[in-house]
């Protein structure tokens, strides 16, 4: 019999609340007095562990009674622990991929077949969890057995070159902060946590994990295929030392910020319980709702998306702030040396709730599955020197639904947005620069609204799909308001096909190499004291040029000389240049990031720019940052 059974049965009649989600809702508040137990602990990374692998078995055993379920994740961690430990090269994560997967489809169809209501917790959520974390694990260590020259930077960052002890490793499987809805991490930045690397940066120096920060892996020399073992535990104790004697540790009380997230979850709380209830997504099968004119339809389901999010934000703000408290939320220091409690956010309210675009919803939504998703599937499956094909972003979203389980709901939801997603990509490439232009710069925050309403109403008539689950209600409440996004799609996804796009941008006047040149032209005329410079080289004389506008024009002149064809078209140069602009690196792909960074790390011959601005022959360009 659970603990506290009849103290939930009694709640439960009280609050109108099924027993499991006030459990659930009881080892989140728990876990705050827990993280300021776990902060006293004596610094020895095994205790931490223990720590960990003891308060998971507790809740599994004792208060869900979920015995076979706990002794399922353990032994479905364990066999993905061998399989990291022996089978080396690409086998291994796929291996891994395949077998958490299948086991986490078993737990899927056992609940689907036997109709077990979402308001009984099962182990099938925290396994969605261990997903996350054992594949991303697994191919962590495959990274940690490459050439770091073959990485991507996170790679680089997150790759596993010391395997961790078994003790080690079900510390971080079972992380008393995550273990049950998460939030998911890389192993690289719970070992970074333990061992107190995370912490070894000072506010001056220290940066976010958008930037390389120290980490206990990186503190070792790399041992080459012929050193020994030994060799190699003495190395790392040597480092260990070195680490610690110059590496300044300074730990941030996290308690205020963590506090707050608790407080945030309240808030929440209070919106559920006061008006969230008032508008189920079922009443949309009502025939009360088929009497209502189109708008009201409409407006209903905009709503009922809505309120249905109230759930999601109270849990995971809740988890976030146990992890902020107990110092896991770290991420280094803002330029005002301010620290960063944003290393496992899984939500970001405001960004989601004023997202006009595709990328931003998807950044602020679930963001460590959709980190998980873009690091250990899309961008797997992108060949190396390749662009995304619609073939990634389909398998992307397909895998997501397999994920999720496999209610119809799920795959109609996400193969829809993975139609959406590919005409996000045309929008922001070739309707998006007509409003950076001068001529209809006035327009771009009308354009923005539009964007705001088209993708909050085309997320909220998707999310039907996700909350009725059946193919056949789906269908209905969708027919009641005339597959109206669906027919958006299709439309606007021909209309790129036919490739009326140019027309419009002739239609309107739009003469993109005429604005490059005024560009430069206005550039040449200012100095803005902050910004980034870069240096041209001639053949008698150096200019001072800003990055920022003038920066991506050039190097997509490079681009074209040295095989590059990410900047194959003018619209990519106008998607990006805001981004740049604002020195926002980080918003552009990783096929701009790589490519940037090349051209930064070397001298590039630019005739083309040369001929284009002076008119010389032998240029060259030191680009310094």
């Amino acid at each position: 019999m659970p603990l506290f059974d009849a103290f939930f049965s009694f709640l439960s009649s009280t609050l109108q609340a099924p027993p499991d989600h006030l459990r659930v809702l009881f080892v989140l508040l728990a876990s705050y007095p827990a993280a300021l137990l776990y902060k006293s602990l004596p610094p020895s990374p095994n205790l931490k562990h223990l720590f960990s692998i003891t308060f998971a078995a507790l809740v599994y055993l004792g208060l869900f009674n979920l015995v076979r379920g706990f002794y399922e994740l353990l032994a479905s961690a364990l066999v993905v622990y061998l399989i990291s430990y022996t089978v080396s090269g690409k086998w291994g994560p796929i291996l891994v991929f395949a077998f958490t997967m299948g086991h986490l489809s078993i737990s899927h169809i056992y609940r689907q077949l036997y109709r077990i209501s979402y308001d009984r917790f099962d182990i099938s959520g925290p396994q969605m969890v261990l997903v996350t974390k054992l594949t991303s694990f697994a191919f962590n260590v495959y990274d940690g057995q490459r050439s770091i020259k073959t990485l991507s930077e996170y790679q680089a960052k997150k790759r596993i070159q010391r395997f961790p002890s078994v003790l080690e490793y079900l510390g971080y499987v079972f992380f008393f902060g995550g273990f049950l809805i998460g939030p998911a991490f890389e192993f690289a930045d719970y070992r970074d946590f333990t061992t107190l690397a995370l912490f070894s940066n000072s506010p001056a120096s220290s940066r976010s994990s958008n930037s390389p920060v120290l980490s206990s892996d990186e503190t070792r020399n790399q041992t080459t295929d012929g050193q020994s073992k030994e060799n190699d535990y003495a190395n790392e104790k040597k480092n260990s030392r070195k680490m610690k004697q110059e590496a300044k540790i300074v730990i941030p009380n996290g308690f205020v910020p963590g506090i707050k997230k608790l407080l945030f979850a309240c808030f929440w709380v209070v919106c559920l319980m006061t008006f969230g209830k008032n508008y189920p997504m079922e009443w949309t099968l009502s025939e009360e709702y088929s009497n209502m004119n189109f708008l009201a339809r409409f407006f209903y389901i905009f709503l009922a998306s809505f309120c249905a999010r109230f759930k999601y934000y109270i849990v995971w703000l809740l988890a976030e702030g146990a992890c902020i408290v107990v110092g896991l939320g770290f991420n280094g220091y803002d330029d005002k040396g301010k620290p960063l409690w944003n290393r496992v956010s899984n939500i970001d309210i405001v960004a989601y709730e004023t997202a006009n675009n595709l990328k931003s919803f998807a950044e602020s939504w679930n963001m460590n599955v959709n980190k998980w998703l873009k690091n250990y599937v899309y961008l797997r499956l992108v060949p190396p020197g390749k662009k995304p094909s619609f073939f990634s972003t389909f398998a992307t979203f397909a895998t997501s639904a397999f994920w999720h389980g496999f209610y119809p709901g799920y795959y109609l939801m996400f193969i829809s947005s993975a139609f959406l997603q590919n005409l996000h990509r045309d929008v922001r490439r070739k309707i998006r620069p007509i409003f950076l232009h001068t001529r209809y710069a006035s327009y771009k925050p009308l354009y923005d609204f539009i964007g705001w309403f088209v993708m909050q109403s085309t997320i909220s008539y998707l999310a039907v799909s996700f909350l009725l689950l059946s193919l056949r209600t789906t269908l209905y409440v969708w027919q009641l308001n005339y597959f109206i996004c669906h027919v958006g799609i299709l439309f606007l996804n021909v209309f790129f096909m036919m490739r009326l796009d140019k027309q419009l941008r002739i239609l309107l006047k739009v003469d993109e190499k005429k604005e490059k040149v005024l560009i430069l032209e206005k550039l040449e005329q200012q100095e803005l004291e902050g910004k980034k410079r870069r240096k041209l080289v001639a053949k008698d004389e150096e200019k001072d040029l800003l990055v920022s506008e003038v920066a991506v024009f050039e190097l997509s002149l490079i681009g074209r000389e040295n095989g590059h064809d990410v900047f194959d078209a003018p619209s990519r140069y106008y998607s990006c240049r805001t981004d740049i602009l604002n020195n926002d690196w980080h918003s552009l792909d990783g096929t701009w990031r790589r490519f940037l960074q090349q051209v930064f790390e070397r001298d590039v011959k630019m005739s083309s720019t040369e001929k284009f601005l002076s008119g010389s022959d032998d240029t060259s360009i030191q680009v310094s940052t």
